[in-house]
């Protein structure tokens, strides 16, 4: 997770911290229906915030033509034996 999941995980929170609360007083209170419905609504912004592959991992696999999978996760830095990419230091894979 880099410093730009990090800041959209938290400005989620922070917008169903509020939403969640509500949905506690409400389950405490004389609404036992609306609390769940608050809180399932305020888990679903979270764990949707968390779960979702990241814009730019679904843009790259549809630019490689879908050889890579759309949930951000890194390969090996291998070049699969045909020695035909390189990985430069900055941990960019280019073409030569």
């Amino acid at each position: 997770m880099n410093v730009l999941d990090t800041l959209t995980l938290f400005g989620t929170v922070a917008l169903a911290a509020p939403i969640g609360l509500l949905g506690a007083e409400f389950l405490v209170g004389d609404r036992p229906l609306a609390g769940i419905g608050f809180l399932a609504v305020a888990a679903a912004l979270v764990a949707g915030g968390y779960f979702r592959p990241g814009i730019g991992s679904v843009v790259g696999a549809l630019l490689a033509g879908g050889d890579e999978s759309a949930d951000g996760g890194e390969d090996d830095g291998g070049d699969g034996g045909n020695g035909s990419e390189s990985e430069s230091g900055d941990g960019e894979t280019y073409t030569r």
